[in-house]
């Protein structure tokens, strides 16, 4: 459809005029989902951000992890030797480098990791899962995986499991397959 106004917002008001539009733009130029949408969009922000709230709280007060901290060391447990550069874990976590760092030297306070300088490059900095941190890792793993099932798949009706991981599968391919590695044996 042709714009029959230069301003942009009656623009996408008049190019928005079908029922199953996303989203209006009313006159005082704020947009708004259509209900469908919203509850699509909105719905899938507010249970992520209950989801991860919840099991947050749970692994804090469990274990004294974070999500992220337990993430962290998953990705400790499964890579080769239980060591990762900083850098590699900040991009495998999808994390700032900042972040990482803070985290790790949590981490290493509990006495789960210990950061070492990179043989290979003086400038980097590897994390190295300890014992201590492999088995709380498991636990901690264990409880998670447990309050997931019984959180989230558990609320599922047929058929919808199916349709959530292909739409995801969709958004963000191999995305399962780079969380999925097994860590090695001890």
């Amino acid at each position: 459809m042709l714009a029959l106004t230069s301003n942009p917002v009656e623009w996408v008001a008049m190019a928005r005029t079908q029922s199953h539009a996303p989203y209006r733009v009313g006159a005082d130029g704020v947009a708004e989902w259509s209900p469908r949408h919203a509850d699509a969009w909105i719905g899938l922000l507010e249970t992520h951000k209950h989801l991860t709230r919840a099991l947050d709280a749970e692994l804090e007060s469990q274990y004294g992890l974070s999500l992220s901290g337990l993430e962290l060391l998953a990705r400790l447990a499964a890579a080769p030797d239980r060591c990762l550069r900083l850098s590699s874990l900040a991009v495998e976590a999808g994390l700032s480098l900042s972040r990482v760092s803070r985290i790790a030297v949590l981490l290493e306070g509990q006495g789960l990791i210990e950061r070492r300088p990179c043989a290979e490059d003086a400038r980097a900095v590897e994390a190295h899962l300890t014992a201590a941190g492999l088995e709380l890792m498991r636990a901690a793993q264990a409880t998670h995986f447990d309050s997931v099932q019984r959180m989230f798949f558990d609320q599922l009706r047929d058929g919808e499991l199916d349709a959530l991981a292909d739409v995801f599968g969709r958004f963000s391919p191999r995305a399962a397959a780079q969380c999925s590695a097994q860590p090695a044996a001890s």
